[in-house]
């Protein structure tokens, strides 16, 4: 399974070079990206992204979350901002969660950052700028992702579909990939090192599947007030035409 985003408001960044991206402002926010993808059964699953994180929005941030009906948490990662303290990472699968380790200088920059998990054995790494930042076992072993899910980029799903601004991503996130099997070193490496994408694995239907939720306003015209208000985007309103009284315009235009 595969997705490449488009940045919200289609512009372009010098790095990663030729690509777009999905921005998260300072937190609290509702802000999130959902993939419209029928999620089957995954008994292994690796997600990769470029990620660059606000170096001053402090606590958790939620990088991705993959929930379904009866698990929330079933496949989570997130990032620890503290201070100037280096990013800490920690992958959740079924709720249960690694230990937050070091991954990267909180230093503003594009990091590329993997997380892989095999569940017969519950073998997890996580992956930062080719390197390996932190491994372990049996998390989870013997199970699998459950399908039929929502997955979620920028947002910690507290209920399924649901919102925690607490918890949002501050910053950005592009050329994010998913695999239904567990990338090897050399893999992770010729996609960091090379930009060489590894096909094996990946969906080229998901890349379709992204809507967005910015719930950004636009400014309309309230006639009951007289005065410009905020309104969603997507709200459709009607049209209000104002004419003096007597204008010939209007009487012109009732004569059609």
């Amino acid at each position: 399974m595969s997705i490449l985003f488009l940045r919200m408001n289609l512009l372009k960044i010098i790095c990663p070079p030729d690509i777009y991206m999905l921005e998260f402002p300072m937190r609290p926010h509702r802000k999130s990206a959902r993939l419209r993808h029928k999620f089957p059964n995954m008994e292994a699953l690796t997600v990769c992204a470029h990620l660059q994180l606000d170096p001053t929005c402090q606590g958790l941030s939620t990088v991705f979350s993959y929930a379904i009906q009866s698990s929330i948490k079933e496949f989570q990662l997130q990032a620890q901002i503290t201070g100037n303290e280096p990013v800490h990472l920690a992958l959740l699968v079924h709720g249960s969660n690694t230990s937050y380790i070091t991954g990267f200088p909180n230093d503003a920059s594009w990091h590329f950052v993997c997380a892989s998990w095999d569940g017969n054995t519950g073998k997890w790494v996580i992956w930062v700028d080719g390197a390996v930042v932190g491994s372990g076992n049996s998390l989870n072993s013997t199970s699998h992702i459950g399908g039929d899910g929502l997955f979620m980029i920028g947002q910690d799903q507290e209920t399924y579909g649901g919102y925690n601004n607490d918890k949002a991503l501050c910053g950005n996130v592009t050329q994010l990939y998913m695999w239904d099997r567990f990338l090897v070193k050399s893999e992770i490496q010729s996609m960091e090192k090379l930009y060489q994408l590894v096909i094996s694995g990946l969906d080229p239907s998901l890349h379709h599947n992204l809507s967005i939720n910015s719930n950004k306003t636009c400014v309309a015209f309230d006639p009951a007030s007289g005065k410009p208000v905020n309104s969603l985007c997507t709200t459709h309103r009607g049209s209000v035409c104002l004419f003096p009284k007597g204008d010939h315009l209007l009487y012109d235009i009732l004569k059609l």
